[in-house]
């Protein structure tokens, strides 16, 4: 059986390359190291003491890597530019696409708040474990609290909805600027790629059942129906992924639109065989 890929990120800073070797007492399964580094460390700078401090990470970076080769494990330096967090949502996004399977460890001992930051509040959405030296030489475990949203994304029909409240949602979710969405749309896009999640098995002795032939190779509504879709919904919005509102209209519908979590859900946990559409808007993102 091969290697299960172990991917350890490190926030880049002056000390990286000390925390780097310790880490290896905890951590012997690395197969893939990558320091994010903020752009500004590649910068000069007419301030003598930043140009310093500068050129001491850059050293620091070239080190791990230097230390990477020695143990034949492929390196990686990513750039962050400000803001740090949709930068750093966008490189994790890259390589967890990459490696959709893989142990991801974190190690925060070193690097801008902003970084820092911006990689502990994405570490839970890749099942990842953060590691820090705090005050001490070795970097020591940080408990994070569990996802359930991985195991609810297994559902196919989730990932559809939140594809198409993006398909339909092109700006930033982050900006507010979605708009809001007709639960009737929603019905009546799910409705042609709907899955049946719960299928009854068949029993020893059970007739024979015969193919159902769709006209027109579509299928029934009556697969999806309006209670099914409701319960759907209300699961999104329960996780915080989709927000609920009553239109002002006479109809008084539903309305819905994807928040800032269901957009980095989406990204992580959506699975590119789903369907065309999932596959379309996981390509945008």
């Amino acid at each position: 059986m091969d290697q299960k890929e172990h991917v350890h990120i490190i926030s880049a800073g002056e000390d990286i390359h000390i925390a780097y070797p310790a880490i290896f007492r905890t951590l012997n399964t690395i197969t893939r190291t990558y320091v994010l580094a903020d752009s500004t460390c590649y910068e000069n700078s007419s301030n003598p003491d930043i140009e310093k401090q500068r050129l001491t990470v850059r050293k620091a970076v070239e080190a791990v890597k230097e230390i990477s080769a020695s143990l034949s494990i492929p390196f990686s330096r990513e750039t962050v530019f400000p803001p740090a967090y949709p930068s750093v949502r966008s490189i994790l996004t890259k390589i967890h696409g990459e490696y959709p399977g893989a142990r991801f460890t974190f190690d925060l001992s070193d690097g801008s708040k902003p970084l820092c930051m911006a990689l502990f509040s994405f570490a839970p959405w890749l099942s990842g474990e953060v590691y820090s030296a705090f005050d001490e030489k070795t970097p020591r475990n940080v408990p994070l609290p569990e996802r359930p949203v991985r195991s609810m994304m297994d559902n196919p029909n989730y990932q559809t909805i939140l594809a198409l409240l993006l398909r339909i949602n092109p700006e930033n979710p982050e900006a507010g600027t979605h708009n809001w969405v007709s639960r009737e749309y929603i019905y009546k896009q799910l409705w042609s790629v709907y899955v049946p999640t719960r299928t009854k098995k068949a029993k020893p002795g059970d007739p024979t059942v015969p193919p159902v032939k769709y006209k027109n190779g579509r299928k029934p509504a009556a697969e999806l129906t309006h209670g099914t879709l409701s319960t759907l919904m209300r699961t999104l919005e329960e996780t915080g992924l989709v927000l609920e509102r009553v239109s002002d209209d006479a109809k008084r519908e539903k309305q819905y639109r994807i928040t800032e979590r269901g957009g980095i859900t989406f990204r992580f946990y959506a699975d590119p065989a789903t369907n065309t559409l999932v596959r379309t808007m996981l390509q945008k993102q």
